[in-house]
């Protein structure tokens, strides 16, 4: 029979596993960060429709419920996904060499960042002005006006432009032969003539 002793030592060994087993507290800027990490990670290798609530958090390590509490449901949480990436894309706008593009539309994060834009936007997911409001827009019109020397009064219309092309060309250049980006170089080099022309004649 256990003494009263070993029955304390017993119980206080239980309590430390359970604690063990329990998560540490972490802040909401940490909690959210390591949310937005998994989700990231996760849509890559799966459908957007197939990656649950579930999932994300256990790969995180975060309560699922706080995906509720931090950004209201899992498309708000991919809408945080998506925003972080399009500052992503702008940093690399800010850091591309003269002449060169600023952005690469047949880069597998690109395209994701569109693939998951579009699925937001079918899943009723507010989308109207996403493009338009995010820092990639802001970074290739200052891009435009400092190193391309255009216009500022038609440069943030010129980026616009830059990325319904490049999206067009990231997404459906696959279906109409255009699979590799040498493929797309043709168009490229023809937006590039544009991008000259506007700098030298802007439209009156």
């Amino acid at each position: 029979m256990p003494t009263k002793k070993a029955a304390v030592q017993g119980k206080s060994s239980s309590s430390n596993q359970a604690t063990k087993k329990r998560r540490s507290p972490i802040s909401r800027e940490e909690g959210e960060k390591r949310l937005i990490d998994a989700a990231s990670e996760l849509i890559k290798h799966s459908p957007f429709s197939e990656v649950g609530v579930r999932e994300i958090a256990e790969l995180a390590n975060v309560n699922h419920g706080f995906v509720h509490t931090w950004f209201g449901s899992k498309n708000d949480l991919l809408l945080a996904v998506l925003r972080e990436k399009f500052a992503a894309i702008a940093a690399g706008v800010q850091q591309a060499p003269p002449g060169a593009p600023a952005i690469n539309f047949f880069d597998p994060d690109v395209r994701l960042v569109v693939r998951l834009a579009m699925w937001l936007d079918l899943e009723g997911v507010k989308t109207t002005g996403l493009f338009e409001n995010m820092p990639v827009i802001d970074a290739l019109t200052t891009r435009y006006i400092e190193v391309e020397k255009i216009d500022p009064s038609i440069a943030r219309e010129a980026a616009l432009q830059a990325i319904s092309i490049g999206l067009g060309a990231g997404m459906f250049g696959p279906m109409l032969g255009a699979e590799t980006p040498e493929t797309i170089i043709p168009v490229m080099k023809l937006w590039r003539h544009v991008v000259d022309l506007l700098s030298k004649n802007p439209p009156q």
